[in-house]
């Protein structure tokens, strides 16, 4: 019968989108009915917490995975790809500013003669 009780409650807590308060209300309420022991909701409590950190990191990986699709598909640049065209901008600048003193100097130096 415990097992049954367990396996139903672990299936209908939706384990990844419940908080741990009321998890922990839920498993608290069962204790006082008896229908689990403290050891076997300490048990459950841990494997709640387990499965909702796994759940989480699952998510959050597949909404990077499609934050990254969307943006692409629309053409946006990572952030890894706009730091790389900014440190090419900055080289291609200081290039510039380098010819330019040199030309400048040089156009200066044709017109004081």
């Amino acid at each position: 019968m415990k097992e049954i009780v367990k396996k139903s409650f672990l299936l209908g807590l939706g384990a990844v989108s419940m908080t741990k308060k009321q998890a922990e209300k839920i498993i608290k309420g069962l204790v006082r009915r008896n229908a689990v022991t403290l050891k076997e909701s300490r048990d459950m409590l841990k494997k709640i917490g387990k499965a909702a950190d796994a759940e989480r990191k699952r998510v959050s990986k597949f909404a990077r995975q499609e934050a990254a699709r969307i943006s692409s598909y629309m053409g946006v640049a990572s952030k890894a790809q706009l730091s790389k065209v900014n440190k090419k901008l900055k080289s291609i600048d200081k290039e510039l500013s380098r010819r330019g003193k040199k030309t400048l100097k040089s156009i200066l130096k044709q017109l004081s003669k």
